[in-house]
């Protein structure tokens, strides 16, 4: 493959072939739910919904219902990008987030979904229900960072009461289950403003008016425009966001390509080690060519490690900014086409910007190399570079107008990336 990121082809040919959707997430059982989802029908929105509802309960120590993230997304209907901004911002005495996953994911499914909302529900809460064994990603971080689970919670119980459990041992999470079962059942307003609110609220010593009155941030995306695409990134009002990476591009952007990353790195602060909010990654890029990159947390791994009682979910920590990980795509919005995916996440310990910094160094070659490839991006990778990254890139053949994408799932998170198939609908 000549390059990820080659020139406009300004149609779409009609063909027979199958045609294909790609998707990465930071843990196995995500990524094999969002494969599912899009070959139902489903679309990028659908895909991360249900990508992250299911590592509430395959990944709990970065992902849960009273955290949040923020995803970019491309619609190439419209052939615009926006951000989606749920950041779970502190919002009690005691440093509890406010829980803004719920509303954040409805919204990006909302944006760029077809499908029902409980049928993006459905197999988190069978995964909570019927646990098919813990992956290798989640027992990492039961080695690492177990020890922040609460004495008295739940979750410690569950998780480490005969000690760390081996990867494919089997712990179901039924109070997590009946939770996502009525939040399928009644919707999100089940949480902010229904039957869980009042638990929701005292558990996290929030205002209850608080909670209901919540909702996510949506706005445009920062861009860095090359010839006939845009890089997209999340446009983010805090200091080392968006705006801190656009910077550092441009300082980079023309340096050799073999110091890019490592300066890049340097600039945004990244020191490869201290503690750092733990973030995991999805990044989907679906038939229609939508894409959709976020990134979630816990605020801290395992968040605060306390439980609120009965309903399996573990108290966020609040963030009020995006170090934890950094989404970004590159589209052509002249014709509506992701050509790539990408989300940067930092593992907890690997200290500040290390979320940004991972993602510049898929971005960077992605963008500005003429002839790279995903496995190429991913081995030249500097060692000791802080923060994890996985991605889809793709390119269209100007000679048939057949887009081509590769994956590339960073074996550090215990990632994984895959290729959904499904039937081209006649036109």
């Amino acid at each position: 493959m000549a390059s990820l990121l080659t020139g406009c082809v300004n149609t779409k040919f009609k063909t027979d072939a199958m045609v294909q959707s790609f998707v990465a997430a930071d843990e196995p059982y995500a990524a094999g739910i969002g494969r599912d989802i899009l070959a139902q029908g489903g679309r990028a929105g659908d895909a991360v919904a249900a990508m992250a509802l299911a590592m509430t309960a395959s990944l709990p120590s970065r992902v849960g219902l009273s955290g949040g993230g923020v995803c970019v997304l491309f619609d190439s209907a419209s052939k615009q990008a926006r951000t989606v901004d749920f950041l779970p911002r502190p919002a009690s005495a005691g440093g509890a987030a406010m829980p803004a996953m719920l509303r954040g994911l409805y919204a990006v499914k909302a944006s760029v979904g077809v499908l029902r909302w409980e049928q993006v529900v459905a197999p988190a809460e069978q995964l909570a229900q019927f646990s098919p064994g813990l992956s290798r990603a989640l027992v990492q971080d039961l080695e690492r960072f177990g020890g922040r689970l609460a004495p008295e919670s739940e979750a410690r119980r569950r998780f480490l009461g005969n000690g760390v459990p081996s990867v494919g041992a089997v712990v179901g999470q039924p109070e997590l289950a009946a939770t996502l079962s009525l939040i399928r059942r009644e919707g999100v307003g089940a949480f902010y403003a229904g039957p869980l609110s009042a638990t929701v609220a005292q558990g996290l010593g929030l205002d209850p008016a608080a909670l209901r009155a919540y909702q996510p941030r949506v706005a445009g995306t920062l861009t860095v425009p090359f010839d006939i695409t845009n890089l997209h990134l999340p446009d983010l009002p805090v200091p080392e966001a968006g705006a801190a990476l656009v910077k550092t591009w441009q300082a980079v952007a023309g340096l050799p390509a073999g110091q890019r990353v490592t300066r890049a790195a340097q600039l945004l602060g990244a020191t490869g080690s201290g503690p750092a909010a733990a973030g995991a990654g999805v990044v989907v890029i679906d038939q229609d060519e939508n894409g959709a990159a976020c990134t979630f947390t816990q605020g801290a791994p395992f968040g605060s490690g306390r439980t609120i009682p009965g309903t399996g979910m573990l108290v966020a920590q609040g963030v009020e900014s995006g170090g934890f990980g950094t989404p970004a795509l590159i589209a052509n919005s002249i014709v509506g086409r992701t050509l790539f995916a990408a989300a940067g996440t930092a593992t907890g310990d690997d200290g500040p910007a290390a979320g940004p910094a991972a993602l510049l160094s898929a971005a960077l070659p992605a963008a500005l190399d003429d002839s790279v490839t995903a496995a190429d991006i991913q081995s030249s990778r500097p060692q000791g570079l802080p923060g994890r990254v996985s991605f889809v890139g793709c390119r269209v053949s100007r000679e048939d107008g057949v887009r081509y994408c590769q994956t590339a799932a960073d074996p550090k998170a215990g990632a994984l990336a895959l290729t959904a198939e499904s039937e081209r609908k006649r036109e």
